[in-house]
């Protein structure tokens, strides 16, 4: 409206116009802290999905992390059982040998040690 439609309006006419400015007003602020909210909120979001995808990636260096030491120790047992296996022949062979040589009569031997045990205690 131009200024002459403006002065040829009367009081009451003025007041609904200017109630009706105040009304839209105050929806257009109610419209303004929705949008706001939203806003804050899409900002939120988007920064939560920044933290999850950072804590993805530091949970997948924990796993690969706890990949490593489950491979080391699987490595580790599969070598202490080698060496388990490589002693235990050891063993075999040498029983085997002990077992196919003549034996000498060593109880007569063994009560020597005990009584001599039993004379220092």
């Amino acid at each position: 409206m131009t200024d002459k439609e403006l002065r040829r309006l009367s009081r009451s006419e003025l007041l609904e116009m200017l109630i009706a400015q105040t009304e839209e007003n105050d929806r257009l602020k109610i419209r303004l802290e929705q949008a706001e909210a939203q806003l804050r909120d899409r900002r939120i979001a988007i920064d939560k999905a920044g933290s999850i995808a950072e804590a993805a990636l530091a949970l997948n260096g924990v796993f690969q992390a706890a990949e490593a030491a489950a491979q080391q120790y699987l490595e580790n047992i599969q070598r202490i059982s080698g060496q388990q296996d490589a002693i235990c022949g050891e063993i075999k062979e040498q029983a085997a040998v002990r077992t196919s040589a003549p034996q000498e009569d060593t109880v007569g031997n063994d009560l020597i040690s005990w009584r001599g045990w039993i004379d220092e205690a």
